[in-house]
């Protein structure tokens, strides 16, 4: 089963969006909203609606964090992007929800497909948050963007493979290949979980989640889309590897940072400066960059 036919939807159902607590008025004019909306496979998706002072219509963003955080690990920078013109959409990924909202995890050896229904919900969460915008009718629908980090990355170069609406895809520290990094088994505690699940179990996942990894999509994606950013320090998509995904996408743009796995605050200048460029929008100022963490930093809306 290809990513095509896992991420598959019907984009006439009906989203019932909500707004689930009172709206976060910043001084600068940003306003930050909590939504929630239904997801395709279960529960209700969570984000934040970041938007900027005016009627717009605005550019529209959709961020995804990474494995470790959740929907407000990227609401700081999404904040500056309004100061911009940018309206976004910051999400939860389905096992970063809460309550009964919540799906599945990620490294479930032993339940393949329930973790690749999870991820293939991720994405479809994304392409439904391009939904939302356009139902708001605020959004300008002709200037949208993606940006993902690490895990969230990975799956940025799927959607990008499966949906034309993300013109402009920012792709900070993605693994090339999730599967691809389980069968090399380069670590100990990887050759002892391959041990703990036994052959016939460890096969069943990588061939399960294979085909939602970077690497298989990436020969369908339009590289003037994408823009690469790694860190020559990152210890865990080492320079070496993070070059089998940019190889594979010549026609992208590529910075690399000596930096970690979170990159820089260079690296934040760079893809905002990038982003106001190919979506037409206002330079964001210095202090509105300086008060953006790194990825894996979370930070509250209006604290």
């Amino acid at each position: 089963m290809d990513a095509a036919t896992l991420t598959a939807y019907d984009p006439a159902a009906p989203l019932n969006v909500s707004e689930e607590t009172a709206a976060i008025e910043l001084d600068s004019g940003v306003t930050v909203h909590d939504l929630a909306w239904d997801s395709p496979l279960g529960g209700r998706v969570s984000a934040w609606l970041v938007l900027p002072d005016g009627a717009g219509p605005f550019p529209g963003i959709v961020y995804l964090h990474g494995s470790e955080t959740g929907r407000n690990d990227f609401v700081d920078e999404a904040i500056a992007m309004a100061h911009g013109g940018a309206a976004s959409l910051v999400l939860d990924a389905p096992f970063s929800r809460t309550g009964e909202n919540q799906r599945a995890h990620l490294s479930d050896f032993g339940n393949p497909e329930d973790e690749r229904g999870m991820t293939a919900q991720a994405i479809v969460d994304v392409r439904r948050a391009y939904d939302v915008f356009a139902e708001r009718g605020d959004v300008d629908m002709e200037r949208l963007a993606f940006v993902g980090h690490s895990w969230g990355a990975s799956l940025g170069v799927v959607l990008a493979a499966v949906d034309p609406r993300p013109g402009s895809l920012v792709l900070l520290s993605g693994r090339p290949s999730w599967t691809g990094f389980l069968r090399a088994e380069r670590d100990g505690s990887i050759r002892a979980l391959h041990g703990v699940y036994g052959d016939e179990k460890w096969n069943r996942y990588l061939d399960l989640m294979a085909p939602l990894d970077a690497m298989a999509e990436a020969a369908n994606v339009e590289g003037r889309r994408l823009y690469f950013q790694y860190g020559s320090a990152d210890d865990v998509v080492p320079p070496d590897v993070a070059r089998e995904l940019t190889d594979a996408v010549p026609d992208a743009k590529l910075d690399m940072y000596e930096s970690g796995h979170a990159l820089d605050d260079g690296a934040t200048a760079d893809r905002a400066a990038w982003l106001v460029e190919r979506l037409g929008l206002t330079p964001i100022p210095a202090d509105a960059l300086d008060a953006v963490g790194l990825p894996d930093q979370e930070s509250v809306p209006g604290a």
